[in-house]
């Protein structure tokens, strides 16, 4: 009788634990969109924050940059920026891709 009761109390725990790591794997699918939003967020902060600390350091080329954009009349300056936006993707996947791929390539370690 007690035995019986027992493996049915780990049975229910079992089946409890199972439902446990399905919820958690599926509250992990849902989040995962929120994740890559907030890590967007986090760089972009980190690079207004070097951008703005770059402007406090050298105001000169702040006002050198302002005077460019008006001279090259804005329809041109954002085709630049855009051009410059592109070719700053294209670096950035390029980087990804051979860190991925040199990491692939480095020799593993024995434990």
């Amino acid at each position: 009788m007690m035995r019986e009761r027992l493996l049915a109390l780990a049975g229910h725990r079992a089946r409890l634990a199972a439902r446990a790591q399905d919820e958690r794997d599926a509250l992990a699918s849902m989040l995962a969109p929120a994740d890559a939003a907030a890590a967007l967020v986090g760089s972009v902060t980190r690079v207004a924050s070097g951008l703005a600390e770059q402007a406090s350091r050298y105001p000169l080329f702040v006002v050198a940059g302002v005077a460019l954009l008006a001279a090259l009349r804005p329809r041109r300056a954002l085709t630049w920026l855009t051009r410059g936006w592109s070719l700053w993707r294209l670096y950035r996947g390029a980087q990804g891709a051979w860190q991925r791929f040199a990491g692939a390539q480095a020799p593993r370690q024995a434990p």
